[in-house]
């Protein structure tokens, strides 16, 4: 005879949570009961006697009508024992002295980390007057120009220049052709690039200081020095303004370009000197005077002594009379003007490089030195030519 198993509708639901995996109850675990709490699957109270109507433990889901342990239900009664069992509520076991304290999630960006502390030494007298000095100096309202192409042009030296760039943006701070960078030092290398680059090639070749800000509102220095000169320029950072080209004028250049002038000037002068030639020797002479505003109508005559004139020249204010080099300093001659009446006068001159400078224009003059039979005597007179 075929054996044919008979399960009560009461014990078929409490077979449920077997298959839907606990997603459903007994009838009797539904029923109000004090809740259990579950360690490692486990109750911590002892199991109820009281039997369902299809013979599973009342309040035991985990356990089948039969009284065997299904390891799956002690699994998810584990993992749902901090939130809840089915319908009912249950509580997680806490070890006694233990303390809980609700989780607080900070609200909002945390804090900017304090970067630059808040503490500043006293200063002395003489420190508060150097501060007071260099904050003068960066004060000086000296303003930039406008030069060539765009560029912001600075007077070096005469104040603070301020380099204004943005994120994303490069500015270009071009120096003098033919300076050499020796090094760069930068206040802030983390958040700001400052490179090298290079236009033009030989005596022209021209160094460019290449500024990049990695974000807005940043604010620090840096220092070039060069083989010429050593520039301190401050660096600023803003959202969208910046300054494409920045250059400088020198106000030292002025000098050395007319030094470079006299130098190239002299040397043609020098050959026409020693050549006797005073007229062609250059369009203009060492002291600065143009050639073509000069009157050379001047002659001189009588003896030959080495400190007789190489030329003599007026201005139409002055007369200059130019000696040898090797005897302008020593040995040379007294300068007497004379009257109509060929009478002598006193006559205000000096000597300035090799030249006697005369605070008039001299029509007849001479040149003396010595006394008696050993006196030499040359005389300049103005219009007899040379």
């Amino acid at each position: 005879m075929p054996y044919t198993s008979r399960i009560s509708p009461a014990a078929a639901l409490g077979l449920l949570p077997l298959f839907l995996g606990g997603a459903v109850r007994p009838a009797a675990a539904q029923n109000p009961a004090p809740a259990r709490a579950f360690t490692g699957g486990r109750s911590s109270t002892p199991p109820d006697s009281t039997k369902s109507a299809g013979g599973a433990p009342a309040g035991r889901p985990n356990v089948a009508p039969n009284g065997v342990r299904v390891p799956a239900i002690d699994r998810r009664a584990a993992a749902a024992a901090p939130g809840s069992v089915g319908d009912a509520p249950v509580r997680r076991s806490v070890p006694t002295g233990a303390q809980t304290s609700p989780t607080t999630w900070p609200q909002g960006a945390p804090p900017a980390p304090r970067i630059v502390s808040s503490r500043n030494p006293a200063l002395s007298a003489r420190e508060r007057r150097a501060v007071g000095l260099s904050q003068r100096w960066i004060a000086n309202r000296e303003m930039p120009t406008h030069g060539a192409e765009g560029t912001v042009l600075f007077t070096f030296g005469a104040t603070l220049p301020s380099i204004v760039c943005a994120p994303l943006y490069v500015c270009d701070v071009a120096l003098q052709p033919g300076e050499v960078v020796n090094d760069v030092n930068t206040g802030d290398k983390d958040r700001w690039d400052v490179v090298p680059a290079t236009s033009g090639t030989g005596a022209v070749q021209t160094t460019h200081i290449i500024i990049k800000p990695h974000d807005a509102g940043l604010a620090t220095n840096a220092i070039v020095t060069t083989d010429r000169r050593t520039y301190v320029l401050k660096l600023l950072s803003r959202q969208s303004d910046w300054m494409p080209r920045v250059a400088f004028t020198y106000p030292d250049d002025a000098d050395r370009q007319w030094a470079a002038y006299r130098a190239r000037q002299e040397a043609p002068h020098a050959a026409g000197r020693e050549g006797g030639n005073a007229a062609d020797s250059g369009s203009l002479l060492a002291t600065g005077e143009a050639l073509a505003n000069l009157d050379f109508n001047f002659r001189v005559d009588g003896d030959r002594p080495r400190w007789r004139p190489v030329r003599v020249y007026t201005d139409g204010v002055k007369t200059y009379i130019q000696l040898p080099t090797a005897v302008a300093t020593a040995g040379a001659p007294v300068l007497v003007a004379l009257g109509p009446d060929g009478g002598e006068q006193l006559v205000n001159y000096r000597m300035v490089g090799d030249r006697y400078v005369v605070d008039r224009v001299l029509e007849r003059a001479v040149l003396l030195t010595g006394v008696g039979r050993s006196q030499e005597r040359v005389e300049i007179t103005h219009g007899g030519g040379r």
